[in-house]
C-alpha cells in the first residue's frame, strides 16, 4: 500500500513539474505576409487607448484574426468580421491589452491571419500573417 502511494506521489510530482515547465505564452514568430499597396489599410482614428483601421481588402473568410504587433509582441488582438456590407471596406477597432497603451512614434505591424495564435502554438511557434501592414503610430482624431 505504501509503495503504491509513493509511486502515485512520484507520478504526480513528475506531471506537475512537466506542466510547470510549459510556457503559457511561448514566443511566436509572426511571419510577414503580403504587403498591401498604400491606401488599402488606413488609420481612421488613433489614441493611446484604441486604433480604428479602415481595411479595403476583400477576404474569402468571413472572420479573420487581427493582431497589432510591437515587433513579435502582440499589443492588441482579436477576431473581426471581414464582411464589407455593400461598402468598399470594413472597419476594425483594436484596443491594447490590459496595462498597455499605444505609443506615439513607435513602429507597429497590423497582422491579419486565419487562426488564433494560441491555436497555432500547440503545433508551431510560427504564425503566418496573410496581410502585413507596418506603420508609425501617430494620434489622429
Amino acid at each position: 500500500m505504501r509503495s503504491a502511494r509513493n509511486v502515485l506521489l512520484a507520478i504526480t510530482f513528475v506531471l506537475l513539474a512537466a506542466c510547470s515547465s510549459l510556457k503559457s505564452k511561448p514566443q511566436m514568430t509572426y511571419y510577414h505576409g503580403q504587403n498591401v499597396p498604400e491606401g488599402y489599410i488606413t488609420v481612421q482614428y488613433a489614441s493611446a487607448a484604441e486604433i480604428k483601421f479602415e481595411i479595403r481588402i476583400e477576404f474569402v473568410p468571413k472572420q479573420m484574426y487581427h493582431l497589432l504587433l510591437d515587433g513579435n509582441d502582440p499589443v492588441a488582438e482579436g477576431w473581426f468580421s471581414t464582411l464589407r456590407a455593400g461598402g468598399q471596406s470594413y472597419f476594425v477597432t483594436l484596443k491594447p491589452a490590459e496595462g498597455r497603451t499605444f505609443e506615439i512614434g513607435k513602429i507597429y505591424r497590423l497582422c491579419i491571419g486565419v487562426q488564433n495564435p494560441q491555436a497555432v502554438q500547440m503545433t508551431s511557434n510560427n504564425y503566418e500573417c496573410k496581410v502585413d501592414h507596418t506603420f508609425v503610430f501617430q494620434e489622429k482624431n
